[in-house]
């Protein structure tokens, strides 16, 4: 006895809709692919392109730097500058540079080998890791020996790898703020919808609301349908509700199943001229040959055949 009242219990308490669950997933499928998508490119496929053009930028500096016979002298940043600073004396003389770098000689060589200098430390610099110690370490102690490695990596590359744009690694972090934040959120908001609850006692038409505040029939003033169409209802209590008098309950009939079912039985309970027109549609819709069935016998039973008479 104690075990099918606990089930007629649990019949009587909302679950999830499945639809919306299901839709509420596809969502969450889509925001985490999305972020985990922007996490990937953030941290290995942006850097690792950044890298690659960064080489490939290193090696053309080398190459013009051999060119101009400048090897053998200190390739590092100079002497009381940053690495960052350095970059932004040669972005200030580039006009000037590329005026002198047209021609071949030895002047516009150097002049070239400082141009693409700048693009190499300008390449580091949209990676984020352009300092002092990372120019020493790219370049090395011997500059010959870092070109001739170059050289066996980029020399059977025809095209310049794609550059890595400034914004590149910031919009993949967005994307990943937007992808795992909301999807952390939309989450959280399951779970919250989950663990609200709503109760149905036929017996008295109750409904138990979240919060342990329960409402029938006859305590609603207005069952208020402006929303109906995003399954939205709202329920104006009566005054002398002693929790929610005078208060409005919203209720969202597409996340719980079956509350749809019971605030109609609520609602026609209460004021079933509201709900005629959709009564007769159901009627229509729904009646078919049963009812033409039930009325042929009604009508046979108003009027009864006679008893054929013996001859």
């Amino acid at each position: 006895m104690s075990e099918d009242s606990t089930q007629q219990k649990a019949a009587h308490t909302t679950s999830l809709a499945r639809k919306w669950v299901i839709k509420m997933a596809v969502f969450l499928i889509v925001l985490v692919g999305f972020g985990i998508y922007g996490l990937y490119d953030a941290i290995i496929a942006y850097p690792n392109r950044g890298e690659n053009s960064a080489s490939w930028h290193l090696h053309q500096y080398l190459l013009k730097a051999d060119e101009a016979r400048l090897l053998e002298s200190d390739l590092g940043v100079p002497e009381g500058m940053t690495a960052r600073e350095h970059m932004a004396d040669i972005e200030d003389r580039l006009n000037e540079l590329t005026q002198t770098a047209a021609g071949n000689s030895f002047r516009a060589r150097e002049a070239a080998a400082e141009i693409a200098r700048y693009h190499w430390l300008n390449s580091l610099g949209v990676l984020g890791r352009l300092s002092e110690e990372r120019v020493a370490s790219d370049i090395g102690d011997r500059p010959s020996d870092k070109l001739a490695e170059l050289d066996a990596e980029w020399s059977n590359t025809t095209e310049q790898p794609k550059p890595l744009a400034s914004y590149d690694i910031p919009v993949q972090w967005a994307f990943v703020v937007v992808g795992l934040g909301g999807g952390g959120l939309l989450l959280l908001h399951m779970l919250r919808t989950a663990s609200r609850k709503y109760t149905w006692d036929p017996s008295e038409m109750r409904l138990g609301l979240p919060g342990g505040v329960s409402i029938v029939p006859g305590d609603v003033e207005v069952f208020d349908r402006r929303k109906w169409d995003k399954f939205l209802v709202f329920l104006k209590i009566k005054s002398e509700h002693p929790q929610l008098g005078g208060q409005e309950v919203k209720l969202d009939l597409y996340q719980y199943e079956p509350l749809e079912e019971w605030y109609l039985a609520m609602h026609r309970h209460e004021r079933p001229e509201d709900l005629i027109e959709e009564d007769e549609d159901e009627g229509e819709s729904g009646g078919g040959e049963e009812s033409d069935t039930e009325s042929e016998t009604q009508e046979s039973e108003q009027h009864p055949r006679p008893e054929p008479t013996g001859s």
